[in-house]
């Protein structure tokens, strides 16, 4: 019987290999397979099949492609959901999209809402998948990408969500703001917060430190990750609503 009240989570960060989709698939399917307990859902990086790339003709990959059918079977086989984001190719157009994949395929979409226009990211990719709460064994998901994080309007519009995961190449030059903004959207919006960053170097000589972090509702840190891989642990529902209850701070949010 599925459990409504516990959400068994995996927050892998890894060194996400340049523009080589089937390496970063072998890279994923090995840590699944290690797993000795296999959580509800795997949290990946941002752009995990390619690296952050913003020459979408080099990166976008079809949802109905190879790669994504690969993810879906090593889902199936493995009875796991993964969500993470990737460059998607769509009718001509491309997204930074998030795809929770289960064993059923694909069952939630997110498209990243503030591309981040340094790079050019906000003229090479489009937006057609709104913010939106996402319903997984009775939790309420809310993914975010990367340069979400700095715009918390883009949360506080909805119903509180359960649990806010936000998908990044957040780079080490910035990583105390990365920190910091992560615990604030735990507080702000009292839910669990996860937050899964890359590590290494990519072809752009951008340095990625990690980082991966799970918060509990009131900013408090269940788990970080700086140094090694992966994290996995279960966030209880009930505690989260207790706590809620107690603090009655979401009543009085003036956008609702």
């Amino acid at each position: 019987m599925e459990n409504l009240y516990e959400l068994s989570v995996n927050v892998f960060q890894f060194d996400i290999q340049w523009l080589k989709p089937q390496k970063n698939i072998s890279i994923i399917h090995n840590h699944i397979i290690s797993l000795d307990e296999k959580p509800d859902l795997v949290v990946l990086p941002e752009m995990f099949l390619t690296g952050f790339c913003m020459n979408p003709v080099l990166s976008g990959i079809r949802e109905d492609g190879i790669e994504v059918n690969e993810l879906i079977e090593i889902s199936k086989s493995n009875d796991v959901s993964i969500i993470g984001s990737l460059a998607i190719e769509e009718d001509g157009r491309f997204y930074n999209r998030v795809l929770l994949i289960s064993p059923n395929g694909i069952i939630g979409r997110y498209d990243k809402q503030f591309l981040y226009s340094p790079s050019g990211e906000n003229v090479a990719f489009s937006i057609k998948y709104s913010t939106q709460l996402i319903e997984f064994k009775g939790w309420k998901l809310l993914p975010q990408v990367c340069y979400d994080l700095r715009f918390p309007e883009n949360v506080r519009p909805l119903p509180p969500p359960d649990v806010i995961i936000y998908m990044a190449n957040w780079p080490a030059a910035r990583i105390n703001h990365w920190d910091v903004m992560l615990k604030a959207r735990a507080i702000e919006n009292q839910c669990y917060t996860i937050g899964c960053n890359r590590i290494g170097k990519d072809e752009n000589d951008w340095i990625y430190p990690g980082h991966s972090i799970l918060l509990r509702f009131d900013g408090a840190i269940l788990f970080e990750v700086k140094e090694s891989e992966f994290m996995r642990i279960s966030l209880s529902k009930p505690e989260m609503t207790s706590y809620r209850e107690k603090y009655k701070f979401l009543n009085d949010k003036k956008i609702k």
